[in-house]
């Protein structure tokens, strides 16, 4: 029961710092015409998740990974929303904008994830 309420916990903030995101970087007329602030919050999320995972103190399982790893970057972090921005930009004929966007979002994500983790163990070890 415990590790369900901090993913509940964690899933909630997570969600409310991707909405913060999102208006902060529409605010600033970064995402207009392309969604970069989806991109953004997945290749952050990544990269936070390759540190949790790449630093030794923090237990997949435990309850650190449940709140930050499971729950604030679940919540973050968004398949759904890369899948139907992608379709979006697709059915607007924007074919190119598309493969970036899920190319940005899977290799890149992978990298930043890499380059997380590899923080981590440089400088948590």
């Amino acid at each position: 029961m415990k590790a369900l309420m901090l993913v509940f916990l964690g899933g909630g903030f997570g969600s409310v710092l991707r909405y913060l995101t999102v208006m902060g970087m529409a605010r600033a007329g970064i995402s207009k015409d392309f969604p970069w602030s989806i991109l953004a919050a997945n290749l952050l999320g990544s990269f936070i998740l390759g540190l949790l995972a790449g630093m030794p103190a923090v237990q997949r399982g435990g309850a650190l990974w449940f709140f930050a790893a499971t729950g604030v970057l679940g919540g973050y972090t968004t398949f759904s929303t890369l899948s139907n921005d992608s379709f979006e930009l697709l059915a607007s004929g924007r074919t190119g904008a598309a493969m970036l966007n899920l190319f940005g979002s899977a290799v890149l994500g992978i990298v930043c994830a890499a380059l997380g983790f590899q923080t981590a163990r440089t400088f948590c070890s």
